[in-house]
């Protein structure tokens, strides 16, 4: 049965004749030229793409983007120029090194430039990708964050994040406002587009946030806008890649159908017994940690069934991925998990 099918399954709640395993585009991407994956792809394994149904256009920004090597590293360079002001964000080999709200002001250019934002339907692209990606790739419609999510993690950076809660409170709450118009549009876009799996990429950790905030930021959001896609026949799914247990009761009030990039300790704070006691009915996408990729092949077998042991003991609700890091014996790692799940329970 085809990777699509099996995650149609899923997705419904229903046990598949084998539990099914993701790698996330991003992962897959820099290294997909090995010829080793053909084989490891028709053993089984489905690739994930993140898929906007919506475009942004922002008329009034003037955006210009800059890369430079220094020092043998790369260096990026976005600049946006607005009638407000200007944001500045940095990139090193990567990864975010200065980010775009650091003073009130820049906060209230980054409003302007939210409520300032035109979001239209594109979908196209979804159809496009849809048709480009091969039998082996699978398209989620991707929402992007909700607004607090947006705010700390693409314009602040968790280092700052709690100073400016505290230090810029009314411009943070004005941001938040802006956001949340733009994300209700996307929901309406997304509620009468195609896909069926409407992905919300969170990269959520609790202890950033906590229960209070979580419940005044995150759970309104979630209770307003998901039963709109849920009533649309989408199933939705939180990417929770960090700490749950400290808004584990929150977390169960929200109508999240999926949690995508589940992880065990010491990467997260909750067994998988335990999340599932939390959240009995929740689908869970599990991502497998690097470290037990490289255990030997008989150890990550044996672990893989202990998952499902702890989590599904008749097939469903349940997934494997990896989407956080590639383990560097994904050669060897990869092809043993898929026939842990071939062989079934």
């Amino acid at each position: 049965m085809p990777i699509r099918e099996h995650l149609q399954q899923f997705w419904s709640g229903q046990a598949p004749d084998r539990i099914p395993f993701t790698i996330c585009a991003d992962e897959w991407l820099p290294v997909q030229k090995d010829p080793a994956w053909q084989s490891i792809l028709d053993k089984g394994l489905g690739i994930t793409w993140h898929v906007p149904t919506f475009r942004v256009r922002t008329p009034n920004v003037e955006a210009t983007e800059t890369t430079c090597e220094q020092n043998g590293k790369t260096i990026r360079r976005r600049i946006r120029q607005t009638p407000m002001g200007y944001l500045t964000e940095v990139w090193v080999n990567g990864w975010q090194r200065e980010y775009a709200l650091k003073t009130a002001e820049n906060y209230r250019v980054m409003t302007y430039v939210a409520k300032h934002s035109q979001i239209e339907p594109h979908y196209d692209h979804f159809h496009h990708m849809d048709q480009s990606i091969g039998p082996h790739g699978v398209p989620l419609v991707n929402t992007g964050r909700t607004p607090l999510q947006t705010i700390m993690v693409d314009f602040v950076g968790l280092e700052n994040f709690a100073y400016h809660l505290f230090d810029f409170e009314a411009e943070v709450q004005e941001l938040y406002d802006a956001l949340l118009s733009n994300y209700r549009r996307i929901v309406d876009i997304t509620a009468t587009g195609p896909g069926r799996f409407v992905s919300v990429l969170e990269n959520f950790t609790a202890d950033a946030v906590g229960p209070r905030r979580f419940s005044q930021f995150h759970l309104p959001v979630y209770e307003e806008c998901f039963p709109i896609l849920q009533a649309a026949g989408k199933v939705v799914g939180t990417q929770f890649n960090g700490r749950l247990a400290s808004c584990s009761t929150e977390i169960a009030q929200a109508p999240i159908d999926l949690i995508s990039s589940l992880t065990e300790p010491p990467e997260g704070d909750l067994r998988l017994s335990e999340a599932r006691h939390l959240w009995p009915d929740t689908l869970f996408w599990v991502n497998i940690r690097v470290s037990d990729h490289e255990l030997p092949p008989q150890q990550l077998a044996d672990h893989v069934r202990s998952i499902v042991e702890e989590v599904s003991v008749d097939g469903a609700r349940l997934a494997f991925e990896v989407s956080e890091d590639l383990p560097r014996n994904w050669k060897q790692s990869i092809p043993v998990v898929l026939q842990t799940l071939a062989d079934g329970r």
